[in-house]
């Protein structure tokens, strides 16, 4: 009766907290809404800019007396602005213009006419408001016109030709910016937060309690010198490691959360959240709370990636135990992890805590099915659902919870079995206390929209083009970067010829990875950008079935014949020249001093085409004068390894994985020779290793300005903006806030050299959303000299000043707030007249045959792509 009860209780349970967490996005929330006042409360009205963000606030008063019109009719100029002119006349049309010409008052807003009258006498005032609903102006408390369907003007300034003179007291702009996105949970969305959460905890650990485990836990890991030498490696590596494209832009997500309160995309897309996916960010931010410093920076994914490790060799042991056959299991699985790991980290981007989440998940579904503990899947359903919330690929998490559904099913029967179906899945609604927490349903949505519309988007069908970018000579698909990807398409198709003949344990656990491998194949292609990244995403199942291949043979035992493991060894063999045939290419600090590689001011980021042959060629890796990808080396390290194994009458298909074997060495050796060499190469000078041993502020700490001081020394105090190509470099300059509905205007800007060319333009694009867009308008920049660390072979960038039009800040910001349930918001800005693109415009920018021809020319020169 007690087991029946519990039982009960347990499905209760799940259902309350099931549907606490499907009330969680529509509860209200407290909206942040600064209201921004001109002239600076006790000044008198003077030009200053003032820059939103988004564009147009969500209501805009102007409030201007007649006075202040007369003195401009007679003295020239306009009476308010709130953009300068500009060379693009569609551009100058976004804002709102109010002017008087030989006494006749003219308003235009959002590029319409709203008003024109003469200006009746000097002692009247004007009212010019503008909301979602549209514009409309009064005279004297008269309403004298209203254009429905008219947008707030856009504001980067206000400015007026009355500034300082005693006839424009009591003009006044009140506008209330956009900060949609900060939010925090009112009260009863706090307690219901507070129960979720006790609820969900009381859920799972019931599951875990009740439902325990049915086998012993017959043996224990045993831990071995290679589960020191991993971590080492790592350690290390965080020194020695490349750098990504996209480290800076992940770390200025994480060092401004603390600013706006939501994880935000800092650098475009107007700072709209980047939901679902902020988990990682999320954890990152709590490690650079401690230190922005370069070497603890730097740690950060080495940490996970030491995680990522011992998840999988727990997955192993579970998985097949510490047999005298296995010995070598986990020195392959070293191998195979570092051929993954090495390449494509450092980085601080959301892939490594994906690869973590689906380690942890595969590891405890797989201890879960060997002790035959049932409860532990509802710990598991949570573990994927946080993975979930990294990035797209972390869907890949679910497949090995899936792949137990059939077991779970099984093993529990009646009310028992509905018991614990609930509390699994109630589990995973741990997604909606970190997604919800302090925002709302409409946010997501918006978000979604924002980011599909002015960002590059892809279908599942454009998948192919991940694929293709490996296999071209950038530095996205270098060799090293090629090489996992292609070993684990290796590993698939050995696997299928292995299935119909399962004879091992190992057989069938390298087809559950092989299962678990295609899901998240799946999760990549409907992922909405096809960065080759987001492969380590999945490569936690992947990195297993390399190792089990290796140490298995590629062909099962019955086809061991001659004729069939010589195909296979050419085919891996081939597999290894198309790796080597990548060039050594690297971004930014992390090619510097490399050999085989570029050196100047080419781009290693870009793509080299095909009339560049020589340079190409350059690039390839060499050992002499033999070139590594070299056909004939290939053939006869097949014909070695078959006629030496055949010698001993051992299998023929052992010489195909001793290649496997040899190439994946032949990887992760040349990843560590030439990353030792690079920073010897460039003694006494500034490498990403020296600069991140010193444990300082990076290469900051070594260029100098002309006035003898370090970048560290000059910057310091002063409001900087970091390109975020370059951002890694640069841990320790302090983040702008983006906040409030505005941008903090930064005094300097840190460039990337100007070989990265998407470096420096994301941010000012307004067809983009970028953040700094207001700077093209109101600003301009001035060049500050400074020398490089290690001469002109390495370009580290330029430093600029920030002269503005007007002085920024006179103005006073307040802050109120209002509540809003979970579908409520402000109009969407995902559309064509609120930036004056089209949706998906820089994707069509970046292929020119999609351009439209309808699209103004000058808006795709400003991205650098022509």
């Amino acid at each position: 009766m007690q087991q029946r009860f519990t039982a009960w209780i347990l499905l209760a349970s799940a259902l309350v907290t099931a549907a606490m967490a499907l009330s969680l996005p529509l509860a209200p929330v407290t909206v942040d809404q600064p209201v921004v006042t001109w002239p600076k409360q006790g000044e008198r009205v003077s030009n200053t800019v003032v820059p939103l963000l988004p564009y147009r606030p969500l209501r805009f008063t102007a409030e201007v007396p007649c006075s202040a019109i007369s003195a401009v009719n007679s003295r020239g100029g306009e009476v308010l602005r709130t953009l300068p002119p500009a060379r693009d006349a569609a551009q100058q049309e976004h804002g709102l213009i109010m002017r008087v010409v030989n006494g006749i008052v003219q308003v235009r807003v959002s590029g319409k006419s709203i008003i024109e009258e003469r200006l009746p006498r000097a002692d009247c005032s004007y009212r010019v408001h503008a909301d979602a609903g549209g514009v409309d102006v009064w005279r004297d408390g008269m309403q004298l016109v209203r254009h429905a369907g008219v947008l707030p003007p856009q504001v980067a300034m206000l400015e007026t030709g009355a500034a300082g003179l005693a006839e424009s007291d009591g003009m006044r702009v009140v506008l209330d910016t956009d900060a949609r996105f900060q939010s925090a949970p009112t009260k009863a969305k706090f307690v219901l937060l507070i129960l979720h959460g006790l609820l969900l905890v009381g859920c799972v650990t019931l599951a875990v309690l009740r439902y325990r485990a049915k086998r012993p836990s017959d043996d224990r890991i045993r831990w071995r010198p290679v589960d020191f030498l991993v971590p080492g490696v790592l350690l290390a590596w965080s020194v020695l490691g490349p750098t990504n494209d996209d480290d800076g832009w992940y770390l200025r997500h994480a060092l401004n959360l603390g600013d706006v309160g939501y994880v935000g995309n800092y650098y475009h897309s107007f700072n709209a959240p980047e939901s679902p996916f902020l988990l990682a960010q999320y954890l990152l931010a709590g490690w650079t709370s401690v230190s922005t410093s370069m070497l603890w920076v730097r740690l950060f994914p080495a940490v996970l990636g030491i995680g990522v490790w011992f998840a999988l060799r727990w997955f192993l042991h579970s998985a097949l135990g510490e047999r005298r056959a296995y010995r070598a299991l986990p020195w392959l699985l070293a191998l195979a992890f570092l051929v993954w790991w090495l390449p494509y980290n450092p980085t601080l981007r959301p892939e490594p805590v994906t690869c973590l989440g689906v380690a942890l998940t595969l590891a405890l579904c797989e201890y879960a099915r060997r002790r035959e503990w049932v409860g532990l899947m509802a710990p598991a359903v949570l573990l994927a659902a946080f993975t979930t919330l990294t990035m797209g690929a972390g869907l890949v998490a679910w497949a090995p919870v899936a792949l137990q559904v059939p077991w779970l099913w099984r093993s529990v029967h009646g009310r028992e079995r509905l018991a614990l179906i609930a509390a699994v899945l109630s589990s995973g609604t741990v997604a909606f206390t970190v997604l919800f927490a302090d925002g709302k349903l409409a946010d997501l949505l918006e978000a979604t929209k924002i980011h599909y519309y002015y960002w590059i988007t892809m279908g599942w069908t454009e998948e192919w083009g991940r694929y293709a970018t490996l296999l071209v000579p950038t530095g996205s698909g270098n060799w090293a970067k090629r090489a996992p990807v292609l070993l684990m398409i290796v590993c698939l198709v050995f696997v299928a010829v292995r299935a119909r003949r399962r004879r091992w344990q190992v057989d069938a656990v390298m087809v559950r990875l092989a299962g678990v491998l295609g899901f998240g194949m799946v999760a990549l292609a409907i992922i909405p950008t096809k960065w080759t990244h987001h492969f380590v995403g999945i490569a936690a199942p992947a990195i297993v079935l390399l190792a089990l291949i290796t140490f298995a043979g590629p062909l099962p035992a019955r086809v061991r014949r001659t004729a069939p493991a010589v195909a296979a060894g050419l085919f891996i063999a081939f597999t290894g020249v198309v790796i080597f045939s990548g060039p050594n290419m690297w971004h930014s600090f992390g090619n510097w001093g490399q050999p085989f590689s570029l050196a100047g001011d080419i781009d290693p980021m870009r793509t080299l085409d095909p009339d560049e042959k020589d340079m190409v060629e350059s690039l390839m890796l060499a050992i002499g004068p033999v070139k590594v990808n070299n056909v004939l080396v290939w053939a006869g390290a097949i014909g070695l390894s078959w006629y030496l194994l055949r010698r001993r009458r051992r299998w023929a298909d052992t010489g195909s994985a001793r290649v496997l074997l040899g190439t994946q060495a032949l990887v992760v050796g040349l990843l560590l020779v030439l990353f030792v060499i690079a920073p010897l190469r460039q003694l006494p000078g500034w490498s990403l290793a020296s600069g991140t041993l010193r444990n300082g502020c990076g290469i900051a700490d070594s260029v100098r300005v002309h006035d003898g001081r370090t970048l560290t020394e000059h910057l310091a105090g002063r409001v900087t903006y970091v390109d975020w190509s370059i951002g890694i470099g640069y841990p320790c300059v302090p983040v702008p806030p983006v906040k409030d509905g505005m941008v903090t205007p930064p005094e300097f800007r840190v460039l990337a050299a100007e070989k990265f060319t998407m470096g420096g333009l994301v941010s000012v694009y307004e067809g983009i959303g970028g953040t700094h867009g207001f700077l093209g308008r109101v600003a301009e920049m001035v060049k500050v000299p400074a020398d490089a660390p290690n001469g002109v072979e390495s370009p580290w960038g330029g430093l600029e000043r920030v002269k503005y039009l007007h002085e920024p800040g006179r103005y006073t910001v307040t802050m109120t707030q209002r509540v809003e349930h979970g579908l409520q918001a402000p109009p969407t800005i995902a559309r064509l007249d609120y930036a004056g693109v089209p949706s998906g415009y820089i994707k069509q920018a970046i292929d020119p045959s999609r351009l439209p021809t309808d699209v103004d020319d000058d808006r795709y020169d400003t991205l650098g792509l022509r």
